[in-house]
């Protein structure tokens, strides 16, 4: 997940997050945390499986060069990409 993502995920902006903190350093944040759930959040409403496959090297080594270029993990990469391919084959 990208900082946008997390932002969005939360419904806040940087600029929002930079004041309240600017708020916080200087004593006079009057602010709430909300109820804290422990864990990651969840990125889907429904149970998660595992997939596992092999790739040769060459390929995981551009998958990894393209996620980090986008600013995604590999995980987050595959994800798309797979949502992608759905998308394109009207699934």
């Amino acid at each position: 997940m990208n900082r946008e993502e997390i932002n969005n995920l939360f419904g806040v902006t940087d600029q929002q997050l930079d004041r309240m903190a600017a708020e916080y350093e200087d004593g006079d944040w009057n602010g709430t945390v909300g109820q804290i759930t422990p864990g990651r959040p969840r990125i889907y409403d429904e149970e998660l499986e595992t997939v596992s496959f092999r790739l040769p090297k060459s390929r995981l080594k551009a998958i990894d060069a393209d996620a980090k270029a986008k600013g995604e993990s590999r995980s987050q990469f595959l994800r798309h990409a797979i949502d992608q391919a759905l998308l394109a084959s009207g699934v």
